[in-house]
């Protein structure tokens, strides 16, 4: 993934006006995190981001790949987690 975690998040929120801890808090409060974890299909995320918060593919799995890290979802590879860690997570 092109650029820093730190530069995909601050253009989301410029785009969203959204934080990080919203989207996680959202995700929560729709049902798709539960006990602090990711409980919703892949598919169900990306409808959520891509129509209700009106975020493009990139932003959405980008999104998307920010609460699988914070819910330490096995789905997420050492390299992704490394490049998010690296550059600003």
């Amino acid at each position: 993934m092109p650029g820093t975690f730190k530069a995909y998040m601050e253009n989301i929120t410029a785009k969203t006006g959204m934080s990080r801890d919203d989207f996680w808090r959202q995700a929560k409060e729709k049902g798709f995190v539960k006990g602090g974890k990711i409980v919703a299909k892949h598919s169900e995320l990306l409808a959520w981001l891509k129509s209700d918060v009106g975020l493009g593919h990139v932003h959405a799995s980008f999104i998307i790949m920010y609460l699988r890290l914070r819910a330490d979802d096995p789905n997420v590879s050492a390299g992704m987690k490394k490049w998010a860690i690296s550059t600003g997570y």
